[in-house]
């Protein structure tokens, strides 16, 4: 069960427990675990259809769960977006806002900056007014972030082959993360919309080619949606040599094997810091 209610009483202390949310277009995911005991996450996703979409779906999944409510030890809360904006580290927040205005300079929006815990990029992005506005009054003290900075601040933390470059990409049923580090500097992270999985092969071998990524050295890990994954592994291992799936974390495995069907930018959130 994936949309049961999550009511006050499933958890005893959420001041020993961690509750992330992924707020996406169409569907709204949240996780909680305690972070002293294993075995304890519960992994939930409610699908958001007009016209609760938007705000007035967020709205409604918090208020119909009440335990997302609780006085949490950390807070995460995911957007999902395409609309973000890489940029040199060390940029302040007001030149980071008039870059973004710049490239949408129709999009009426609260900007916002977030770290990417690399040695040359941080990253700018929108949200709605409504959306910044119902986020903050009612988790104010939650991390907020684009979804495409924790997969960013967790490869990047870890450690790969020799001096090999990596790609890093992220599936979701229609849209794709492509991430390329070099070291502990970025070199890529966007996101892409796709009808059909070849399509997002097709665009992962043209980034590689764009950064003259080795076919034989420079590895590619793959992450978020298994059967996409087991679709375009085969085709792109016909192309590169090293096609892995990416590892996923030992220590959120023991917190709930439900933890195994949860985005896993939302999983790897509370890893990143």
């Amino acid at each position: 069960m994936t949309d049961g209610t999550l009511d006050k009483d499933m958890v005893a202390d959420t001041t020993i427990c961690n509750m992330m949310m992924r707020v996406g277009a169409d569907r709204v995911d949240a996780v909680v675990y305690s972070v002293v005991a294993d075995g304890t996450l519960i992994y939930r996703s409610y699908p958001l259809t007009p016209p609760m979409n938007g705000v007035k779906g967020l709205e409604e999944v918090v208020y119909d769960n009440p335990l997302l409510l609780g006085e949490f030890r950390k807070t995460y809360i995911l957007v999902d977006t395409p609309d973000y904006l890489l940029l040199p580290d060390g940029m302040d927040e007001a030149s980071a806002r008039e870059a973004f205005a710049a490239l949408h300079p129709a999009y009426d929006c609260t900007v916002c900056h977030a770290d990417m815990a690399t040695r040359n990029a941080s990253v700018a992005y929108g949200l709605g007014h409504d959306l910044y506005g119902f986020i903050h009054r009612t988790f104010p003290t939650a991390v907020v972030v684009p979804h495409i900075a924790p997969l960013v601040r967790y490869f990047a933390s870890k450690p790969g082959r020799g001096n090999s470059r990596r790609m890093i990409c992220n599936f979701r049923p229609s849209s794709l993360d492509v991430i390329v580090i070099d070291g502990n500097s970025l070199l890529q992270a966007n996101t892409l919309s796709f009808r059909a999985p070849m399509d997002a092969v097709y665009y992962i071998l043209a980034c590689r080619a764009s950064h003259g990524l080795d076919p034989h050295g420079d590895e590619v890990l793959l992450s978020g949606d298994q059967a996409l994954r087991e679709e375009v592994t085969p085709v792109l291992r016909t192309y590169i040599s090293r096609v892995m799936p990416a590892i996923f974390p030992p220590q959120m495995f023991r917190a709930g094997k439900e933890s195994m069907r949860a985005p896993f930018d939302l999983i790897v959130s509370p890893l990143c810091e």
